[in-house]
This record gives C-alpha cells, sequence and structure tokens, in this order.
C-alpha cells in the first residue's frame, strides 16, 4: 500500500471509532435521567438512523464534489459536535448531548462512500489490500468503539469519553492531511470504465450490470444475519446453553471481535471468491445453534470451540464484506462509485435494523435453535445464487505496473 493509503485508512479508524465512544455513556444516562424505555430506544436508534436515511445521498454528493474536501469537512464536524457533546454531558444537558452525537453521525455518512471511492486512484495496484482494511475499520468500530468508550461508564465525569473521542477526530484530521481525493469529473480514471452509463443514476448502472447488483444483495443479507445472530445469541445463551447473561456477553464480545480476524483470512477469501465463503459462514451459523457455549451441552467442545467458530461468523462477514466492495468497485463507473457505495450503506443497515425488529417475534415463535438454523441456512442460499461472473468480479484486480504508476502519480 502507498503511504498515503496507510494514511487514510488509520484516519478512519480514529475518525470512526472516536465517533463511537460516547455512545455507551448516553444511553447509560438517558436511562438513568428519564427512566423511559421509549426514550432509551430513540436513543439508541438514533445511532443508526443517519446512516439509513442519508448514506444514498451523501454518496451522490461524492461523485458530484471533491470527495477529500468532504471527508475534511466531516472530519472537523464530527470534531466539534463532539467537542459539543462532552461540554452537555458534564453541565446535565442530555437531549442536547444526544443531538450533539446523532449530529456527528449524519456528519458522519459521506466520509466513508467517499473514501471507499476514491480508494482505487488513491492505492493503485494495492486497492484490494486498502479496501480490505477500509472495510474492517469500518465494521469493526461500531464494535470497537463503543467497547472502549464502556470504559468511561461510572469512572470521571460523563464528558470524558466524549472528549476522547474529540481527541481522535484531531488525530484524525492530522493523518489525512493534504490527500488528494478529486471528484471523478475533476481527474477522469484513466483506468476506470468508459461507457454510457458513466453519466446516467444509480437505478440504471445497477439495472445493467448484474455484479454490483448481487455485491448489494450480499452486504443486506450479511447485516441482517448479524443483526439476527447478535439477537439470537441472549435467547440462546439463557434458554438453550444454560450460560445466562454472562455466556451471552461472551458469545457476543467474540462475534464482534472477530471482524478484526477479517484480514486473517483475506487470502482465502480472495482465493475462494464469494459464494464459498457465503455458504461457509452460513453453515457455520447454523451450526452455532447447536453447539454447548458453557458445561451443558453435546460432549466436551464447549465454551472455547463455540466463541471460535462466533470469532469465524464475524471474520467471514468482513472478509465478504471487503469482497462485495470490491465488486461494486470494479463494475460501477467512478462517476458513480460513490452512490452505489452509499446505496449499498443504507441498504445493508436497513436490513440490520429491520431484522433488529423482527428477530425477537420470529424467536419466540420458532424458537432460538431453529430461528438460528434457519438464518444460516439462508444465508447459504444466497450465497449458492451468487453468479460465476460476480465471483470471477470479486477477485483481486491484476494491475499492470504502467497503470499502477500512474494512479499512484
Amino acid at each position: 500500500m502507498t503511504s498515503r493509503a496507510h494514511r487514510v485508512v488509520l484516519s478512519h479508524a480514529c475518525a470512526a471509532v472516536g465517533m463511537s465512544l460516547p455512545w455507551p455513556v448516553l444511553l447509560v444516562t438517558v436511562e438513568a435521567t428519564t427512566d423511559s424505555a421509549t426514550l432509551l430506544g430513540v436513543a439508541a436508534a438514533a445511532r443508526l438512523l443517519p446512516y439509513v436515511a442519508l448514506s444514498w445521498l451523501s454518496g451522490r454528493l461524492a461523485d458530484r464534489r471533491e470527495r477529500a474536501r468532504i471527508v475534511r469537512l466531516s472530519l472537523w464536524a464530527r470534531l466539534l459536535l463532539l467537542l459539543g457533546c462532552a461540554i452537555a454531558l458534564d453541565v446535565g444537558h442530555v437531549a442536547l448531548a444526544v443531538g450533539c452525537a446523532t449530529g456527528a453521525v449524519v456528519a458522519a455518512t459521506p466520509a466513508y462512500p467517499a473514501l471507499a471511492a476514491g480508494m482505487p486512484r488513491l492505492a493503485g495496484a494495492q486497492v484490494d489490500r486498502a479496501t480490505r482494511l477500509l472495510v474492517t475499520v469500518e465494521v469493526s468500530s461500531f464494535v470497537v468503539g463503543p467497547a472502549l468508550g464502556g470504559l468511561a461508564v461510572g469512572h470521571g465525569s460523563t464528558g470524558r469519553s466524549s472528549l476522547a473521542g474529540a481527541v481522535l477526530l484531531a488525530l484524525a484530521i492530522g493523518l489525512f492531511g493534504r490527500t488528494p481525493m478529486p471528484a471523478p469529473d475533476a481527474a477522469p480514471d484513466p483506468e476506470g470504465p468508459r461507457d454510457a452509463l458513466a453519466d446516467v443514476s444509480v437505478v440504471a448502472v445497477l439495472r445493467a450490470r448484474r455484479e454490483p447488483r448481487q455485491a448489494l444483495a450480499v452486504v443486506v443479507a450479511l447485516n441482517a444475519v448479524l443483526a439476527a445472530v447478535g439477537l439470537m445469541l441472549l435467547d440462546l445463551a439463557l434458554r438453550v446453553w444454560g450460560s445466562g447473561a454472562q455466556g451471552f456477553g461472551h458469545a457476543t464480545a467474540a462475534l464482534g471481535a472477530g471482524a478484526l480476524l477479517a484480514p486473517v483470512l483475506a487470502r482465502w477469501a480472495d482465493r475462494w471468491g464469494l459464494r464459498p465463503l457465503l455458504v461457509a459462514v452460513g453453515v457455520m451459523v447454523a451450526i452455532v445453534a447447536v453447539l454447548p457455549l458453557g458445561e451443558r451441552g453435546l460432549g466436551d467442545f464447549g465454551m472455547p470451540g463455540t466463541l471460535a467458530v462466533l470469532a469465524l461468523v464475524g471474520a467471514g462477514a468482513v472478509a465478504l464484506e471487503a469482497r462485495a466492495t470490491t465488486v461494486m468497485q470494479n463494475a460501477v463507473p467512478d462517476a458513480a462509485r460513490a452512490s452505489v457505495l452509499g446505496l449499498a450503506d443504507t441498504a445493508m443497515i436497513g436490513g440490520a435494523m429491520v431484522a433488529a425488529m423482527v428477530t425477537p417475534t420470529l424467536a419466540e415463535r420458532l424458537g432460538p435453535v431453529s430461528l438460528t438454523m434457519a438464518v444460516g441456512a439462508g444465508l447459504a442460499v444466497v450465497g449458492c445464487r451468487v453468479s460465476p461472473s460476480t465471483c470471477r468480479a470479486s477477485q483481486p484486480r491484476r494491475l499492470d505496473p504502467e497503470s499502477s504508476g500512474a494512479r499512484q502519480s
């Protein structure tokens, strides 16, 4: 990877984690000050709703304006809003603090589509590796940020985690620096697709090419499955494994921490493509339903084995999302790339929200074991439906030295 690509990925890591730090303290504070389950639910949903409502529009913006400027404005806005959140928490204005934290999420929505769309020019021949790391950072931040922010609960002032997030945003601004990421029209990509679709709508691009449509379906299915599994782990721990809340905590941590292992699976993901890896993750999800977490269960597999399978599910899901993002990068013209990636953000987080809404009801009717197995089987079926052309599009690019150097220059 080029040094610029390294700095951009590290900058996004700092920004994404920093933006997530205040949420555990915010939720605890809302519950303590309002004693309202409804308000607590609204505060929790405020972290996801901006992605569903604004990601597609943010992607369209990144296809029409200089992408580096969009990222810089996003970073500065998040820094100021997190400082406002810290001040609001310290003076006891909880609603204002939630508003500032939600505003930081709104300001963040254009950043990831712009970075992912600009990565092919920025990283050159190493675009697949850079994309893999960028997706890993984006997905992992949803777990790592709150995990670090949770350490601040009950320790010191309530605004401490928000202030720490602002410090990380300041570091992200310094790392991003003057990185150039021009708008598509400002510097046409000499190696990018040149066809009539470059100037038409995202809908037309998706209609004309099966590969990005299937990649979009893959990321939606993955995020819906992960959201469902995250909720079903509670029922499995309480009603099946007999491990209680502690078992649920361990299982959730393993699933989330597995995202950090995605780069380890990169070689196999590159070799296998989307279809086999989707089927494998679906099978592992189904297996989780019949594995024992603690002392009870089948044989002596126990907690280590169950947690290892959950970690592999988390790692495989992130590796698949990186592969699907590569498909969209390869198959979509540069002028529409950020729009498609923004649409993918909207669709996959919307899918996760829908899954989170219906899973408790379905688990009550079908039982957690049956539902977990059905969800895993459904993901495997999605994998079987992926076409060979999409699998080929997910393979790493082989750019010749001349084109690689042209892009980097």
